[in-house]
């Protein structure tokens, strides 16, 4: 049971209304503290580690692009990052999550193709289980690097398979279409590619990455009770250069 004194009656409707209507962006389940814990899709605490997210990151700007409902922009926060997060939404929601878990991440409406160098630069651009909705992954990741001064972190659904191993002996990348419509609360949204961690790999260095590291695989498991989504990710690390 939450303790009503810590947290405003604003916040404590919010985080009730969304654990009672399932609410579209209740994405990430997430722990504000004192036994308030909004429900959603995925509890990310788990994966965690297979970001490879610096753990101190004071000092650093951080851009969560496509932050859905806030999970990571806020664990930047908490990690002492200067944080700004985007995505398509017009922030309501998002600003109500940063409030509650008591972090200053400063939100925009903004989508991912419209960034470039005016938007500014980052130490840190993260963008997490976006990719694999966009059909141009190529020029997405661009458009991470036009605003990346520093290190850029992309995670997103990956194919694995004999392909994959004759690569490492010398083949191709390649990507699977997959082409899949589904229709949710929020709207009509497509899963479009699953690159193999070498296609991966390979847009990242083509799009301006000078160094580019393939941290592993992992599954994003739905939480017990909701859609039962179990999709393969690839974790990749792009270095800007010195």
């Amino acid at each position: 049971m939450a303790d009503v004194k810590t947290h405003p009656a604003e916040v404590l409707e919010f985080v009730n209304r969304v654990n009672a209507e399932g609410d579209a962006f209740g994405y990430h389940r997430i722990d504000f503290g004192d036994g308030l814990v909004m429900d959603g899709e995925y509890d990310m605490r788990e994966y965690l580690p297979q970001y490879g997210f610096p753990s101190d990151l004071t000092g650093k700007t951080v851009l969560d692009v496509g932050t859905a409902s806030g999970f990571f922009a806020v664990e930047f926060a908490r990690r002492g990052a200067s944080v700004r997060a985007i995505d398509i939404w017009d922030g309501v929601f998002q600003r109500m999550v940063f409030r509650a878990a008591g972090v200053d991440v400063a939100y925009e409406q903004k989508d991912l193709f419209d960034l470039d160098e005016s938007f500014g630069s980052f130490d840190l651009v993260f963008c997490g289980s976006v990719l694999l909705h966009v059909w141009d992954q190529f020029n997405a990741i661009r458009r991470l690097r036009s605003v990346c001064a520093g290190q850029a972190i992309v995670a997103t659904a990956v194919r694995r398979g004999r392909r994959w191993a004759r690569w490492r002996r010398g083949g191709a990348g390649l990507a699977q279409f997959v082409g899949t419509r589904v229709e949710g609360d929020a709207g009509e949204y497509w899963v479009t590619w699953m690159p193999d961690p070498h296609a991966l790999i390979w847009m990242m260095k083509k799009a301006g990455f000078e160094d580019v590291e393939y941290q592993g695989d992992f599954r994003l498991r739905s939480v017990p009770g909701h859609h039962d989504y179990d999709t393969p990710h690839g974790v990749v690390h792009g270095f800007t250069p010195a």
